[in-house]
């Protein structure tokens, strides 16, 4: 019923933007009737609906589809020819690659370099990898760059990783957070070191000058801290381990007056860097990891508390078990369930007492996390209080975890 409409729209429509919308909205449907339609509609005798159909070409795979689209590469029309070196690239047709490759070499302009390499990025095919390589190191457009990085890392080819790591030193911070960007999805754990001792670097300034000196340049610490997150989340999805001289000095609250959006934003960043860090802190496993987290649980803000109890259960040190325990009666329900869970991880037969007690808690999610920590524990004492909740806690959730935890309970 739709491509009868689109059809009939197609054949019968004098309205020129509604007829463009019916071609585009061709390779929305998987036929081949379709994609005829399409094919029709290159050959229209309006440009906009000409592109239109030529964009929905991209969602088809046919050989007659790719030649189409090969033979409008060639167009006198900018748009129709930027629209079919896109479309080609999301045809994924290994055809495509001679044509998209040779049209980046031949790029007599900015835009059509763009293009191309936009359209490189849709085919990620690895065998072009080396073309993108080349413009990437001989350009010096930043925007060029940006899309080569993108292109570059959907080919998933080996040999690409330097120029990712090459990235971080540019002077344009758009480029250097995509770098990072691309590095968190694409690199590996052999990159790390280069990439904290970037970070290390391009942090300093954030650490060694005081708060009155950061906001004489609101904009420039604004950058900086968001540089400082993107090198956190990066070592944390690469090897988190590995980043504790970075962590530990991230980890160190800084006052920032919140007189203006400005100093709103610094002050967000720092918790952000905070955050980041004591959430990286419990991958490393020493104890001076230990001891930085533990002094955040007395922290003004609730996220902090939270994310430094929960990375002492990371760190699976029985040691930290009573700290984590005078977290169960924190004001904040997230951070009494978040104890309340890594409380079971440590395998705190000590704090049974503790637990039982959550079990009245006002929050349902403490309550559950309470349960499911007995059980785990083994917790004889409890089984009373989970028969009970099990019938008549208001919450299904709990009610459900009480006779899991039963269950686990010899």
């Amino acid at each position: 019923t739709a491509l009868r409409a689109i059809r009939a729209c197609l054949e019968k429509e004098k309205d020129i933007a509604v007829r463009a919308q019916c071609a585009g909205a061709l390779g929305n449907i998987d036929s081949e009737l379709a994609e005829q339609l399409a094919l029709q509609g290159t050959h229209d005798e309006d440009k906009l609906v000409r592109v239109q159909a030529v964009a929905s070409l991209g969602s088809f795979r046919s050989a007659a589809t790719v030649e189409a689209l090969k033979m409008l590469v060639n167009d006198k029309s900018t748009s129709i020819k930027n629209t079919a070196l896109v479309s080609l690239g999301r045809t994924g047709s290994i055809e495509a690659m001679a044509v998209l490759v040779e049209s980046l070499a031949q790029s007599s302009n900015r835009e059509q370099a763009l293009v191309s390499l936009q359209a490189l990025a849709l085919l990620s095919n690895p065998d072009t990898a080396e073309a993108i390589r080349k413009v990437y190191t001989q350009s010096s457009d930043e925007e060029i760059k940006r899309y080569a990085l993108v292109a570059m890392a959907n080919t998933r080819a080996h040999g690409s990783e330097s120029h990712f790591l090459d990235a971080l030193s540019s002077e344009d911070s758009e480029t250097r957070i995509l770098g990072l960007t691309v590095l968190r999805n694409f690199g590996g754990p052999g990159e790390v070191p280069a990439i904290i001792e970037r970070a290390i670097i391009e942090s300093n300034d954030l650490f060694l000058k005081d708060s009155d000196q950061l906001l004489l340049n609101p904009t420039g610490t604004i950058v900086k801290l968001q540089l400082l997150n993107e090198y956190l989340k990066t070592i944390i999805r690469l090897n988190p381990g590995s980043g504790e001289p970075l962590y530990a000095r991230s980890s160190i609250p800084k006052l920032i007056p919140r007189t203006s959006s400005a100093h709103l934003k610094i002050a967000q960043g720092f918790y952000e860097t905070r955050w980041q860090s004591l959430y990286g802190l419990g991958y490393t496993g020493t104890d001076k990891a230990g001891e930085i987290i533990k002094a955040a649980l007395t922290d003004s803000d609730a996220r902090i508390r939270a994310v430094a109890t929960r990375s002492l259960g990371v760190l699976e040190n029985p040691g930290h078990i009573d700290s984590v325990q005078t977290m169960l009666f924190d004001e904040v329900a997230e951070v009494r369930w978040i104890a309340a869970r890594v409380l079971g991880r440590l395998n705190a037969t000590n704090s049974i007492d503790a637990l039982i007690e959550m079990l009245n808690d006002t929050s349902a999610q403490v309550r559950l996390e309470s349960v499911l920590s007995l059980g785990y524990l083994n917790a004889q004492t409890a089984k009373q209080k989970l028969s009970k909740l099990a019938e008549d806690d208001p919450d299904q959730r709990v009610r459900e975890a009480a006779v899991f935890a039963a269950s686990l309970i010899e």
